[in-house]
């Protein structure tokens, strides 16, 4: 019971650490318990299994925003990484009861090299890394530009073994036969005390803005709009809509001569490459019948076509006619009759940089790094095709036949662009999207280019965007935003980020998150009659749905709903911002379905259930914006700081945690030597080894 009692307050520890509680000062001290129960428990067995349990509850909580959108998918996933716990657990007690070493060493390096190895393999994940919760502690982690965000764990963990160290130290005199036991104590706290003060020196020194360059950087506008994504069809926006209120959040910020205006991910669903704008007849035809769903029509396509032409025209327009460039995430589309395996059609998660004056985008990168199963499935070109074609349907986009599995990119594409506001100097950006932004080789590779001896970097800027829509404004926005700022001090570069619903930020390469999109207190007063006009629509929804339900006619109620919704909310959101009338044309749009069929059912109870819905989410969007205001609609300009240092992680990449690693595989084999000599064959294992197992 003390076991598991301990191992449950550094669970409890474990999840305040992080967003959204961010009780960064826990860290330090949130494995003392787990430690003390992996050091000192006689069963061994029970300390893995107990460790397990630490490790599931300990991704169960801090990934839950992974649960919208796919149950299963997030308890596979967090069943595979608890067995790291164990994992560490297994030679850091080895270390401690057979060759008597101090926990304040064997801890920190065990637990970095669990946390590399479960960041490195295809389901590698570097997400709530213990590093992590320092990400707005400045003088914490700046050496992660030495060591990466591995170091910064390496020293939490550190001083979680050091104090483990002192708390159970009169348990193990009490049981050694030897006093010789005690002097693992001072040598640990020695080393500790000197790790964390230079670690504490050297963060206070290089988070100066000394070094940061006397001319400027380019100047750069984050946009973000708040458009919550979801498997269901039912629950989403539509594209156009989407499209429009992107368009004029892009508007507004072009009109203050940004250098550029960065828009998130996949901002809106269209394929805006040249081979699928250009597409003749026949390549839509192949490309309908190998990457849509059999609910897909020849004219489904072609409007996919047309409105993909029209959103790209829009942005270039507005490029062109505002003098600033616009970088914008979309799919593209490719039918390649002459690949391997012939006729096949490729998509690609793109970013988009579209230059004044120009009739195409002016460069195109490809996402290189994709998530597993999130955006392909494996053994798709391969000759266990039907395997690949069985794993696609258990997947909540395949399910219905569709072909959503993205090709990854070959190519570090790095971008150029010419800063009108310094002199119409050229700034070389690189662009991950998405969790290439979490991936530290993703935005090292941009930096380092191909020349791991190059005296200057290859790049000056990180432009960062993704769609966190999917998770629902839940900590996973936040957690996201974390680990941008690992990769602003890895490599000693700036970084914009543009994220749909948040968080969109500016940060400066010493990790400080300069910039937020923030709604104004003065827009967030603006907000009351919104919430009256949603209040009408809600009680309006309630009488339809009882219409519907009596048998009664609902369209006096409807044409109601359809003038308050038009007169009182529309005017109410435009008095906030342009931007936010897309709330007025999401129920407009709902409106217009009224009596047509919706997936197949004739009955108007879906239909009224799903407005009903989408009036709720409205009202608890408004009321969310009210308490965390960097989730609203808006954007946010800034000039981005430069450093020119060509940091030793940006050289060297993860050669700590690959050392951290070796280590840990030697503890493991002297554990697996020392058991064979213990062992043996016609003796019975002695009771002392017994712990062992």
């Amino acid at each position: 019971m003390p076991a598991v009692l301990l191992t449950a307050l550094t669970l409890i520890m474990c999840c305040l650490i992080f967003p959204p509680a961010n009780w960064w000062p826990l860290a330090f001290i949130c494995l003392v318990p787990w430690l003390v129960t992996v050091a000192t428990m006689m069963r061994a067995r029970f300390v893995y299994f107990v460790s397990y349990l630490l490790g599931l509850g300990y991704f169960l909580i801090n990934l839950h925003w992974m649960g919208p959108v796919t149950v299963t998918g997030y308890l596979a996933m967090c069943a595979y990484f608890a067995v790291f716990f164990p994992l560490a657990a297994w030679p850091i007690r080895h270390m401690y009861r057979r060759r008597n070493v101090s926990l304040a060493l064997i801890v920190p390096v065990v637990w970095v090299a669990t946390e590399y190895l479960r960041s490195i393999t295809p389901l590698g994940f570097p997400f709530v890394l213990l590093a992590h919760s320092q990400y707005k502690i400045l003088m914490m982690i700046q050496i992660s530009d030495l060591t990466g965000a591995y170091g910064v764990s390496f020293v939490l963990a550190m001083v979680n073994g050091c104090l483990t160290d002192l708390l159970i130290q009169p348990i193990a005199l009490w049981r050694a036969k030897r006093p010789e036991g005690a002097t693992r104590l001072p040598i640990g706290t020695l080393t500790t005390g000197l790790i964390l003060l230079g670690t504490l020196i050297y963060g206070a020194a290089q988070k100066s803005n000394k070094y940061f360059m006397d001319g400027g950087g380019p100047t750069v506008a984050v946009v973000q709009a708040d458009f919550p994504m979801y498997v269901d069809q039912r629950g989403r926006t539509s594209p156009r809509v989407i499209l429009d209120t992107y368009f004029e959040l892009a508007r507004q910020a072009a009109e203050s001569k940004p250098d550029l205006v960065l828009l998130p991910e996949t901002a809106w669903s269209a394929y805006i490459n040249d081979e699928f704008i250009n597409a003749s007849p026949e390549e839509l035809e192949e490309i309908r019948a190998r990457r849509f769903g059999p609910s897909w029509q020849p004219h489904n396509i072609a409007e996919l076509q047309r409105f993909s032409r029209e959103a790209r025209d829009r942005i270039q327009r507005l490029s062109t006619e505002t003098g600033v460039s616009i970088l914008v995430g979309s799919s593209s589309l490719e039918s390649k009759p002459q690949g391997i395996p012939p006729d096949r059609v490729d998509a690609f998660n793109s970013a988009f940089l579209i230059k004044p004056g120009r009739d195409r985008p002016a460069a195109r990168y490809d996402k290189i790094h994709l998530v597993l199963f999130g955006e392909y499935v494996p053994f798709r070109y391969t000759s266990m095709h039907s395997l690949y074609k069985w794993l696609n349907s258990q997947t909540p986009w395949g399910k219905s036949g569709t072909e959503y599995s993205l090709t990854a990119g070959t190519e570090f594409r790095v971008f150029e662009l010419e800063a009108a506001s310094e002199g119409g100097r050229v700034f070389r950006a690189g662009v991950p999207i998405c969790y290439e932004e979490v991936m530290p080789y993703i935005p090292r590779t941009f930096v380092i280019g191909d020349d791991d001896s190059r005296d200057r970097k290859n790049i000056d800027i990180l432009l960062s965007i993704s769609n966190d829509g999917w998770f629902h404004h839940l900590a996973e926005l936040e957690q996201h935003l974390s680990t941008a700022v690992f990769r602003a001090v890895e490599n000693r570069i700036p970084v914009a980020r543009s994220v749909n619903t948040g968080a969109s930020a500016l940060l400066d390469p010493n990790g400080h998150i300069r910039h937020r999109v923030w709604m104004s207190d003065e827009k967030i007063e603006r907000l009351g009659p919104v919430t009256s006009a949603l209040g009408e629509l809600r009680d309006l929804t309630e009488r339809i749905e009882q219409d519907i339900e009596k048998g009664r006619s609902y369209q006096s109620n409807l044409q109601m709903f359809n003038k308050v919704n038009t007169n009182n909310l529309r005017p109410a959101l435009t008095a906030v911002g342009a931007e936010f009338a897309f709330m007025w044309a999401k129920l407009r749009d709902q409106v217009r379905m009224a009596g047509l069929p919706y997936k197949g059912q004739e009955e108007p109870a879906t239909w009224a259930r799903v407005l009903a819905v989408k009036v709720e989410d409205s009202i608890a969007q408004v009321e969310r914006w009210r308490t965390t205001p960097w989730t609203a609609p808006g954007f946010k300009i800034a000039e981005l700081r430069m450093d020119d240092r060509m940091t030793v992680y940006s050289r060297l990449g993860d050669r700590f945690s690959q050392v951290a690693l070796v280590l840990t595989l030697i503890m493991i084999l002297d554990w697996i030597i020392r058991r064979l000599r213990s062992r043996p064959a016609a003796e019975p294992v002695q009771e002392a080894d017994k712990d062992d197992h």
